[in-house]
C-alpha cells in the first residue's frame, strides 16, 4: 500500500514541458502562450504544465529526439516531420482570430516593393532576390515554393539568390524588401495585414504577386491553404492526459485571457494534415528528402 500511495504521488507531481515554435521571438511566444499552459496548469493542478520556446524549427526536431519536451505547438510541417520520425499524435488545431475572423487555415504570400515594377508575376521573379523566413518554414517559405513550381518556376535555378532571415522572423523579411535589400519576400498570410495595423509598414507601397481571391479568407494570399498550426502529444504521453489536454484547450472562449493573449478565437479537433504530408512528399523535404 505505502508502494502505490508513492507512485501515485510521483505521478501527481509530474512535469510535462510544452514546446511552442517562437516563430516571432522567445519573449514574444512567452506573452503568447503562457496564459494557454495557465489554463492547462489550473484545469489538470496535479501536473504543472512548463512552456518552452523553440526560435528554429530544426532544434524543435532535434529536441523531440531526445525527448526534451511532451507537448508541442508547432506549425504543419514540423508536425508532420515529428509525426514521421517520433509518432506525435496531432490532438487540436489552432483556430486563430484574423481582422476578427476565425482563421483554421493559412497559406503564403508573395510580394515585393512597388518600386520594383517588372515584378508583376511570378516568372519575374527569375533572375531577383528572393528572401523566405528560413529553409524550414511552412508558411514563410514551403507553401510557396511549392506554388512557384507549379508555375513553371524552379526558385532553385531562377532566382539570383534565395535568402533567408537571420533572425527566422517573418518582420525581417517584411523590412528587407522594403529596404531593398531583397527584391520580393514570402511571409505567412495576414503577417503583411497585422505590420500595416501596427504601423510598422505602409502596405501602398507593396505588391502582392500571384493574389488570390479566396472565399472567406480575407487577406492577402498567393497560394493554396493549409491546415493552421498543431497541438500535439508526444509518444511518451499518456492517452488519458491527452485526452485531459485536449478537452482543457476545447474549452476556451474567445473572450478569455488565454485566447485574446494568443490572438486566437479557439481550438478545433485537429484538420486532416494530408495535404501537408503531400506537400512535404512533392518538395522532397523532411522525412521525404532522401526518397
Amino acid at each position: 500500500m505505502l508502494l502505490v500511495c508513492f507512485v501515485s504521488h510521483d505521478l501527481a507531481a509530474a512535469e510535462f514541458k510544452v514546446a511552442v515554435r517562437a516563430h516571432q521571438g522567445v519573449e514574444n511566444a512567452r506573452q503568447m502562450w503562457q496564459p494557454s499552459i495557465n489554463v492547462l496548469n489550473k484545469a489538470i493542478p496535479q501536473h504543472r504544465f512548463i512552456l518552452v520556446p523553440v526560435v528554429s524549427l530544426s532544434e524543435i526536431t532535434e529536441r523531440a529526439g531526445r525527448g526534451d519536451f511532451d507537448f508541442v505547438l508547432t506549425n504543419p510541417s514540423s508536425f508532420v516531420e515529428l509525426e514521421q520520425r517520433y509518432e506525435a499524435k496531432a490532438l487540436m488545431t489552432l483556430n486563430n482570430k484574423r481582422a476578427n475572423s476565425a482563421q483554421s487555415r493559412f497559406g503564403s504570400v508573395i510580394f515585393t516593393h512597388v518600386r520594383n515594377k517588372d515584378i508583376l508575376n511570378i516568372n519575374d521573379l527569375k533572375g531577383k532576390k528572393l528572401m523566405a523566413v528560413s529553409a524550414l518554414a511552412f508558411g514563410g517559405w514551403r507553401v510557396a515554393w511549392l506554388e512557384m513550381l507549379e508555375h513553371g518556376f524552379n526558385p532553385a535555378d531562377e532566382l539570383e539568390a534565395l535568402l533567408f532571415s537571420q533572425s527566422k522572423t517573418q518582420a525581417e523579411v517584411v523590412y528587407a524588401v522594403r529596404d531593398g535589400k531583397a527584391d520580393a519576400g514570402v511571409v505567412r498570410t495576414d503577417q503583411l495585414e497585422r505590420m500595416e495595423a501596427d504601423a510598422e509598414i505602409d502596405m501602398r507601397y507593396f505588391r502582392i504577386i500571384n493574389n488570390k481571391d479566396e472565399q472567406s479568407f480575407p487577406f492577402f494570399l498567393s497560394t493554396r491553404l493549409f491546415p493552421e498550426w498543431c497541438f500535439a502529444a508526444m509518444k511518451s504521453v499518456p492517452d488519458l492526459l491527452s485526452q485531459r489536454v485536449t478537452t482543457s484547450l476545447s474549452l476556451i472562449k474567445p473572450d478569455s485571457s488565454a485566447a485574446q493573449q494568443g490572438k486566437y478565437i479557439g481550438w478545433i479537433p485537429a484538420l486532416d494534415y494530408t495535404p501537408v504530408r503531400d506537400l512535404m512528399q512533392q518538395l522532397k523535404v523532411g522525412s521525404y528528402a532522401s526518397q
